[in-house]
């Protein structure tokens, strides 16, 4: 009797902890978050919004690889193109690289393609759209920095567009309206005053950088109010709980290798060195972004 007690308490214990813990309130937020996009998004009561149903994947924008922008940097393949890109760890980068390939192909990779099965492609796009939406002030502010005003009105009218009669960013109603801007970002801002790109980096699981990017990476994520917040926008508390913070992270990262699940098959399948490939691919694709 003691014994069954003892394993009634244990069993008590351990559920309460797995209640408590990030990771369930994570996946329980992941879970609501997708509950609550595919309600919005199969809504067709919205007159302001119901047109924007129509568009296909290329209207909408990606933060991390945008599939024209990439595609566009895999038509590099010369000597001279390669030998651009300063690459003095590339012994260090390409073990990084073994190990992110190894992770992509048997956790990450069956995740994006069981995400894109099981999610409608309409909730996939507006998934996108909210998460490209959030990143737009950041955008107006490097905007702002480069003296890209026209660039920097474009990104604010799109924000505020969106996260009013768009939903929350869900519709992107400023793109269909005709819109059109930049995003930017403080690796481009660093670019714009002269700051050297430096050598290739290949980040663990954040994939091809380098080491202007990679500062303004950090940059981002130490002033975002969605993520480490540094600067503590918002007061002493975060805006976020640990829980949904991870949730985001965990659902945009997903969304991201799901819209670059038929671009990675295609270097594995056709490039001869996929290491080189996708370096030389960044490097252009980073420095037609500076250039716009």
């Amino acid at each position: 009797m003691l014994k069954i007690k003892n394993i009634n308490f244990c069993i008590k214990i351990s559920y309460n902890l797995l209640k408590a813990s990030t990771f369930y309130k994570s996946t329980i937020f992941v879970f609501l978050f997708l509950v609550v996009a595919l309600i919005f998004g199969s809504q067709n009561s919205f007159a302001q919004v119901s047109k924007v149903q129509d568009l296909d994947d290329s209207e909408f924008n990606v933060n991390f690889f945008d599939d024209e922008d990439f595609k566009d940097g895999l038509n590099f393949e010369t000597e001279a193109k390669i030998n651009q890109v300063y690459d003095p760890f590339e012994k260090v980068n390409r073990k990084i690289f073994i190990f992110n390939d190894y992770t992509d192909r048997y956790f990450l990779e069956p995740t994006a393609k069981s995400y894109r099965k099981l999610i409608p492609k309409l909730l996939r796009q507006r998934i996108r759209n909210f998460f490209t939406n959030i990143g737009l002030p950041f955008s107006v502010l490097n905007s702002i920095l480069q003296g890209k005003v026209e660039n920097s009105l474009a990104n604010s009218s799109t924000f505020l567009i969106n996260s009013t009669i768009g939903i929350g960013g869900l519709f992107d109603v400023a793109g269909y309206k005709g819109i059109r801007y930049n995003q930017e970002d403080f690796g481009q801002t660093l670019a714009v005053y002269g700051v050297s790109e430096g050598p290739y980096l290949m980040l663990p699981f954040l994939g091809p950088s380098n080491c202007r990017d990679f500062g303004g990476l950090l940059a981002n994520k130490s002033i975002d109010p969605l993520s480490f917040n540094l600067l503590k926008i918002g007061g002493k508390y975060d805006l976020l709980y640990d829980s949904i913070r991870i949730g985001f992270t965990t659902i945009s990262v997903i969304d991201n290798r799901e819209g670059l699940i038929e671009i990675i098959d295609g270097v594995r399948a056709d490039s001869f060195d996929p290491y080189t490939t996708i370096k030389s691919a960044y490097n252009q694709r980073r420095n037609n972004e500076i250039s716009k």
